[in-house]
């Protein structure tokens, strides 16, 4: 981050009463113990920015810093790249609740290795809604990850529960199991509806802090904004309020344009009303990826700036899949497909020196699933010969229009392969077996709203003549987000 020489408290002091705003003061410090506290030998670390979520100010060489702050918001320190905060639970300070009128909070920091090289799990929707589905997660997504210890931080793209605040504490304990950082967005069902809308959050921040706020890791900017504005007591809209837009402008000020940057919100950003102001805030900016939940789908897509830069945009999908709906497998967790035809899970971005590769990793799945491959009539259950229409169809979880894929049948190659916007097979199978009672048992629940096309779907056609018996049909893909992967896949020509 630059270094500014104006401190960033432009506020009209004269304009504002006692009541209205606090003055602050404090030390951010390396806690050579770990104690959390500053010790007499402990030294303040400069040039570290410390915010309110909306303007910042930044520590002189002493680690200290002065800013002002009112009813309602939240202070923290934004981490520089080789750091971590000491209290990873409690790194922040709201003032809507606490009572602590001293107006001195100091931060901790503990120093760690930067890397060229490390992996960001994108995770979205868990959206738990009882403690069935908790235990259904914490059997599911949060024992694979608590088990994993090959990624560097992860990232909860929003809707942690479903309308059920309560449920935040023991989640939280769970998505915590295995001390790698872990980081929040706040969603649409994370709301307290029991509050006023401006105070839907307040349950939110106190177990996962500000929902807008922003940290360096290996050099790379992560911005985290709340796309949820409240209308009436149980409504909402994708706006990005005045605040988050400050918060946003005075952070890219600070920022070189060639400087990789990931925003994290739970709203896509194409489903935010005001969109075009953040395009237009991030319009200088060459390396920009945005992580976002929400639709309970997954997919990709570019948006071009005003001066022909390019921001990429991963909708990670749910690890809740169909909202914890479908068959449950034998361990009484559901299959949960989503919409779009892919597996409840969440992605990968390996970063390496400012550049990425994205891989989808669907919960409980080897990490060599990354496709579904519809073999038979569109009309037939999944197992079924190919026999009438010769057509395959290809679900790519982490398919895009920049993706491009390559068939052959037994070492020819298959000419016509389109990408096309349908429902995906193996979901209208589900839809149909629902609708003729096949389908879930009685100890599961139905998915709902089974009707919206895949944006990942190809579809191909095989060589008119094939003979009668078994082939083997080649897949590969190549993207350039993409780790290129090939999938070898048998069948029978009836």
């Amino acid at each position: 981050m630059k270094r500014s020489t104006v401190l960033v408290i432009l506020f009209l002091v004269q304009s504002l009463t006692a009541q209205d705003w606090q003055q602050v003061n404090g030390k951010v410090f390396l806690d050579a113990n770990g104690n959390n506290s500053m010790d007499a030998r402990e030294k303040g670390v400069r040039d570290v920015w410390v915010s309110n979520g909306d303007t910042f100010v930044q520590t002189d060489k002493n680690g200290s810093y002065t800013i002002l702050v009112k009813p309602g918001q939240i202070l923290f320190p934004i981490l520089p790249s080789k750091y971590h905060y000491t209290d990873t639970d409690k790194w922040w300070h709201s003032f809507f609740e606490e009572t602590d009128t001293s107006g001195k909070f100091n931060f901790g920091l503990v120093e760690q290795q930067t890397k060229k090289r490390f992996k960001v799990l994108a995770v979205g929707d868990i959206q738990v809604g009882d403690t069935t589905e908790m235990l259904q997660a914490g059997n599911s997504v949060l024992r694979e990850l608590v088990n994993r210890k090959d990624y560097d931080m992860s990232i909860y793209l929003g809707d942690l529960v479903n309308d059920v605040p309560t449920l935040f504490q023991p989640l939280k304990t769970m998505m915590n199991g295995n001390q790698i950082p872990m980081w929040t967005v706040y969603g649409n069902h994370d709301r307290d509806f029991s509050v006023a809308p401006q105070k839907q959050p307040n349950a939110y921040n106190r177990h996962f802090g500000p929902d807008t706020y922003a940290f360096f890791k290996n050099e790379v900017l992560f911005i985290i904004l709340n796309s949820i504005y409240p209308e009436g007591k149980f409504g909402y809209n994708g706006i990005y309020d005045e605040q988050q837009l400050n918060f946003l402008r005075n952070i890219l000020a600070e920022i070189e344009h060639d400087r990789p940057i990931v925003i994290a919100q739970h709203i896509p950003l194409v489903g935010m009303e005001n969109k075009n102001d953040v395009v237009q805030l991030l319009d200088p900016f060459k390396k920009v990826l945005f992580l976002s939940g929400h639709t309970h789908t997954v997919f990709r897509n570019y948006i071009t700036t005003p001066s022909g830069n390019t921001i990429h945009e991963l909708t990670a999908g749910a690890v809740s899949g169909h909202w914890w709906t479908g068959q449950r497998s034998w361990e009484g967790v559901p299959l949960a497909l989503m919409h779009c035809g892919t597996p409840k899970g969440y992605f990968e971005v390996e970063f390496n020196e400012g550049d990425y590769v994205v891989n989808y990793k669907g919960v409980g799945l080897p990490k060599t699933k990354q496709m579904s491959v519809w073999l038979g009539d569109y009309n037939d259950a999944p197992t079924s010969f190919l026999s009438k229409d010769d057509n395959i169809y290809i679900n790519v979880y982490v398919g895009s229009d920049s993706t491009a894929i390559d068939l052959d049948i037994n070492g020819l190659p298959v000419v016509k392969v389109e990408k096309v916007n349908e429902l995906d097979p193996f979901v209208a199978y589900i839809k149909r077996m629902q609708k003729e009672g096949g389908t879930p048992d009685n100890l599961s629940k139905k998915s709902p709203y089974l009707r919206k096309k895949s944006n990942h779907l190809w579809k191909a056609q095989l060589p008119f003549g094939l003979k009668r018996g078994i082939h083997k049909l080649r897949i590969r893909v190549k993207d350039h987000k993409v780790r290129p992967f090939t999938e070898d896949v048998w069948f029978w020509k009836k």
